[in-house]
């Protein structure tokens, strides 16, 4: 299967390059990204959430999914106690960095490079699956994520989130005696398969956009300049804070992750397609950290620069770390 993983990853690069060179080409900026990136989030994930649900009822692959929901709670739970373990920061300056470094611990993308990626390597099963994961990582993410940024916990946005009331909707039509007619079931099959280009092509503007210094906090007149220097991280804490947070996102999470899901495949060995589950949430909990996380940045008034470096530097290494995890699991499965 870490064949199958590098070839994935190898046509979503081409795909993430061609957007990198059309954005260049175009000049796209923050608009554009953020019309595609609304688009991604609001109308295709949700198209293919639903259409991934439209099949013959089957009570067992209901019994599986909640099976994956427990899992994929447990691997939350288990990179949260990561983040708080390992990520302490005695310098005051760097704290508000940490919070940044701990949400990226435990938050990964398995929405823009999880489901494309999966859904090319285990196909419709496979992302039938990751909607456990997908569900309890938005639960999370308005939960842990807020408190971690220093705000309180919004029960509204995980229930107004485009993609739980996709699952929602899909859980419903999934349960009926009945499939959607070929006229409706086409548009969202058809729609969802964009889920792939667009995200990728969404990654591709991400780094053709990007920039160093784009933190929006005015200068203050006032402030001594050896006090800001005195007070923000030198570039060359900035790379070993970037280094750490690559070393624990995409190499100590391995057998972290592994032992988990080797742990429930023993468990429960009598459940309905329990390899693939094991692979799906494997796979979801070693993506790149999240775009949430630059979202948050952005939306919080953290350092913007640093979340994006985060993104695109585990977006890039998972290339190498990613198959390499997957020749491991398949040695051990």
């Amino acid at each position: 299967m870490w064949i199958l993983v590098s070839k994935q990853l190898i046509i979503m690069l081409i795909i993430a390059l061609i957007g990198f060179c059309v954005s260049k080409a175009f000049k796209f900026e923050k608009r554009e990204q953020q019309c595609v990136s609304k688009l991604l989030m609001y109308f295709i994930n949700p198209c293919l959430i639903i259409s991934r649900f439209n099949i013959p009822y089957d009570s067992q692959k209901i019994k599986s999914l909640g099976l994956s929901i427990i899992i994929a709670i447990v691997l939350h739970l288990l990179m949260i106690c990561l983040s708080l373990l390992l990520i302490r920061s005695k310098n005051p300056q760097e704290q508000d960095l940490d919070k940044l470094d701990r949400i990226a611990t435990v938050f990964t993308n398995c929405g823009f490079i999880g489901i494309p990626l999966i859904n090319g390597v285990l196909g419709e099963q496979g992302v039938f699956y990751l909607l456990g994961y997908l569900v309890v990582f938005n639960v999370f993410l308005w939960t842990f994520g807020y408190v971690m940024v220093g705000q309180k916990m919004q029960l509204k946005k995980i229930i107004t989130n485009p993609n739980i009331i996709a699952v929602v909707i899909g859980l419903f039509l999934f349960v009926l005696p009945f499939q959607l007619p070929d006229i409706f079931a086409k548009p969202l099959s058809h729609i969802g398969a964009m889920n792939t280009a667009t995200a990728m092509l969404l990654l591709g503007m991400l780094f053709a956009t990007f920039k160093l210094n784009n933190n929006e906090t005015a200068p203050d007149p006032d402030r001594d300049a050896s006090d800001k220097v005195s007070s923000e991280p030198s570039l060359k804490r900035i790379i070993f804070r970037i280094a750490k947070l690559n070393i624990i996102r995409l190499i100590i999470m391995i057998p972290l992750s592994l032992a988990v899901v080797f742990a429930s495949f023993k468990i429960f060995n009598n459940f309905q397609d329990i390899r693939t589950i094991c692979y799906v949430l494997y796979i979801c909990s070693l993506t790149p950290v999240a775009m949430s996380v630059s979202s948050f940045a952005v939306l919080f008034n953290k350092d913007q620069s640093y979340s994006g470096l985060l993104v695109m530097s585990t977006s890039t290494l998972c290339i190498i770390t990613l198959p390499l995890a997957i020749a491991i699991a398949e040695k051990v499965f």
